[in-house]
């Protein structure tokens, strides 16, 4: 199966929605880098599932093109709570309308499997996160909402005992038992559990998104299975040249976003090399150095400009490379 994990997440008396998986897909074969972590057509909310890909995948398909074509349920203006309300009954007529299983049962027909489902909510003003299974006494997709009036964190899928128990050590360990708060230990659980190799079922590389108040996702990347010797990977696959989304990417041992260094001085803020942006250069680095308060956009404006440069000089290179040939 796998394992997943959703926490609110809590630093400097700031909020934000986690969700972590690994990427092994268990339908028959197995997969080591399939998607299971999905943005909605609305940017307030997140799903991921544990389980049967045979049932979750139709599920989820139908959750995304019932959500893009309906106006009411794309609009943010529509709480969250009235989308976990449309997907419970959306998935429960799914699961119900399956036929011709014999010699099954229907419970074996269907399969086992979970949802994590949360977001933004803008009626309570908080965050909420549900689980999601099917409960055949009732013949319907029932949810449990994780508990907001503590620490929330939410594991579905295998190893749930050790992963829980992880946990519990990871915040000991931090000092954060106290704080009655997370901050990435859930995130630091998974890794270590897929790095271990004990458990068949969880494995690939960590997949992981956030929602920020008060309601947009941001996806990220993640090195795997380490910064220093591993690979850039986004939703479970390696980063190529292919696919290579513009997503931040983070550090799985410190659980921190991994930033371009940008250099600390310049000698030559020059027109010949910088052109047009020589005034920019010059606000950014008085005297040569780089200043200490740089915005998130002018560190993005700086990486633009120095990537532009780099390749205007790399073309230069080239044709003076054909020259010499010549």
């Amino acid at each position: 199966m796998t394992l997943c994990a959703a926490w609110v997440r809590e630093v400097d008396n700031e909020q934000e929605l986690i969700f972590a998986t690994d990427s092994c897909l268990s339908c028959g074969d197995r997969w080591h880098s399939g998607v299971k972590l999905f943005e909605l057509p609305r940017k307030d909310c997140l799903i991921c599932f544990a389980g049967d890909t045979n049932r979750t995948y139709p599920l989820i398909l139908n959750l995304i093109s019932s959500i893009k074509f309906d106006e009411h349920l794309a609009n943010t203006h529509t709480d969250i709570s009235e989308v976990l309300d449309y997907l419970t009954q959306l998935f429960t007529d799914l699961c119900n309308s399956i036929s011709n299983f014999e010699p099954q049962t229907f419970a074996e027909a269907l399969g086992d499997f979970q949802f994590l489902f949360g977001g933004w909510s803008w009626k309570a003003n908080s965050f909420k996160l549900w689980k999601l299974s099917y409960n055949h006494a009732l013949k319907a997709i029932t949810h449990d909402e994780a508990n907001s009036s503590d620490m929330v964190c939410t594991f579905i899928g295998d190893e749930l005992e050790t992963a829980e128990s992880s946990l519990n050590e990871e915040l000991v360990n931090r000092g954060r038992i106290r704080s009655r708060s997370f901050d990435m230990e859930p995130f630091s659980v998974l890794v270590n559990m897929i790095r271990k190799n004990e458990f068949s079922g969880i494995d690939g590389a960590v997949q992981l998104a956030k929602i920020h108040p008060p309601g947009s996702t941001e996806f990220l990347g993640v090195y795997w299975p380490f910064f220093n010797n591993g690979k850039k990977t986004f939703l479970g696959k390696d980063v190529s040249v292919d696919n290579n989304p513009a997503v931040r990417f983070v550090d799985p041992d410190t659980a921190e976003v991994v930033e371009n260094a940008l250099p600390d001085s310049i000698l030559d803020i020059s027109e010949a090399l910088y052109g047009n942006n020589v005034e920019f250069l010059n606000k950014c680095y008085p005297n040569g150095e780089q200043k200490t308060d740089l915005t998130k956009r002018e560190k993005a404006n700086l990486k633009d400009i120095f990537e532009q440069v780099a390749y205007s000089q790399f073309l230069a290179l080239q044709v003076s490379t054909e020259g010499d040939d010549l």
